[in-house]
């Protein structure tokens, strides 16, 4: 009698698995328990992320589920990295601003012709100024507005006399980018002079936009109340912008120099002076944490010893000590404006000669790492809060780097490298 012949095994137990999963390609997301999963996939940066939701169905559901989108950003973050027009003079030059994972992936390349002079961002956009001193609202993840620069002419009340032309030119030496509280617009505040001497008259100009960041018709530059100081701007991190408030901090400036009247009585040092994007008008001043001299003037060269920041939401004053051979720096976090209270919450160490490059903080990711840019050599570095180590993301020759607070994953963003 013939033996019975063995028949080949249907793979009904490895079929039934696939079909759980949803298709061939998810069946380890199967065998593994949800969590783990969901863990694994966090862990992954933006790019990787969108194409692994092709993988199969329950991926897919994961990796487009809003409260993953959100705890996904909040973990692994992006920033806007600007390269290109090294220095102010650099007119028609070419850059490009970036939109970058912590991972130092490139998410989304924008070019920008004029280059970049200075960058700031609030939400999922950022303005963009280049050597052509023209200020433009950039959406990071589809590149528009890149061409689109905004009306640049001076607030009529401003201007010095009638007949005044564009042509015969003004100094916008720093701006400002933040969102209206009451009615979610968006404004683009500027300082500017009629001369690039710094000592001249401030002027404070406002442009109002809509919720999108476009500029309506007929949009034109207000002039706004003086500032009660002269002010410092965002390229010696003296300006930082939060929840509608723009906060400067005072250009020490000996008084005498100044060809306009203060009451130095009200001007402390280290004061922040506080413009609100809702009312349009100056805060009274604010007191920092501490009783130490202003930031200094832009000529000199040694790292400033206060800076401002936003973090987590919070306005931080970042006081640097030079008498370490290291980077030592203590940051503040301003936990009510109302009563003025400060409280220090960090204070780092990072390894570099502090009488020639200066560390910026710009994010704090899950308590456990801050994101610097290190200036003026234009590294980003992320820095472990528990081992105390940097690491350098490798993006290298920075003008400037702003937050990316808009979320990769969500719905209607497009993951991808271009080139223009």
């Amino acid at each position: 009698m013939a033996p019975p012949t063995r028949q080949p095994r249907s793979g009904g137990r490895r079929k039934r698995r696939m079909a759980a999963a949803g298709d061939g390609g998810g069946c380890v997301a199967a065998l593994m328990p949800e969590e783990m999963v969901r863990e694994v996939l966090l862990r992954l940066p933006a790019k990787a992320a969108a194409r692994f939701r092709a993988v199969c169905r329950p991926w897919r559901a994961t990796l487009s589920d809003q409260r993953f989108v959100a705890a996904h950003a909040a973990r692994r973050g992006a920033l806007l990295v600007a390269t290109g027009a090294p220095c102010r003079t650099s007119r028609g030059s070419g850059g490009h601003v970036d939109l970058v994972g912590l991972a130092g992936d490139v998410v989304r390349r924008t070019g920008a012709e004029e280059g970049v002079l200075e960058l700031s961002t609030c939400g999922d956009l950022a303005c963009v100024v280049g050597t052509d001193r023209r200020a433009r609202v950039l959406h990071p993840v589809t590149g528009a507005g890149a061409d689109d620069p905004l009306p640049h002419d001076l607030a009529e009340e401003n201007k010095p006399w009638a007949g005044w032309r564009l042509e015969e030119r003004f100094h916008a030496f720093t701006h400002a980018f933040g969102r209206a509280s009451s009615t979610g617009e968006y404004k683009v505040l500027r300082v500017a002079s009629l001369s690039p001497d710094l000592r001249v008259e401030q002027l404070v100009e406002v442009l109002a936009l809509d919720r999108a960041g476009r500029a309506h018709a007929g949009a034109r530059w207000r002039g706004m109340p003086r500032p009660p100081f002269h002010l410092a701007g965002a390229s010696n991190a003296g300006m930082a912008v939060v929840a509608g408030v723009v906060h400067f901090l005072a250009v020490d400036i000996p008084l005498p120099f100044l060809p306009f009247e203060h009451d130095d009585d009200d001007i402390h040092h280290g004061a922040i002076a506080r413009f609100d994007l809702d009312t349009e008008q100056w805060r009274p001043l604010l007191r920092g944490p501490l009783n130490i001299h202003q930031i200094q003037q832009d000529n000199d060269l040694s790292p400033p010893l206060l800076t401002l920041t936003e973090l987590k939401g919070f306005l931080v004053t970042v006081h640097r000590d030079r008498s370490h051979q290291s980077s030592s720096m203590d940051l503040w976090f301003l936990i009510d404006s109302e009563e003025e209270t400060w409280v220090k919450e960090y204070k780092i160490q990072i390894h570099l000669r502090p009488r020639e490059f200066y560390a910026h903080p710009l994010l704090v990711l899950d308590e456990r790492m801050i994101v610097f840019c290190v200036r003026p050599k234009g590294r980003v570095m992320v820095y472990d809060l528990e081992t105390g180590k940097c690491k350098d993301l490798g993006v290298g020759d920075c003008v400037e780097v702003g937050v990316y607070k808009g979320c990769l994953l969500s719905s209607g963003s497009v993951v991808v490298d271009n080139d223009k």
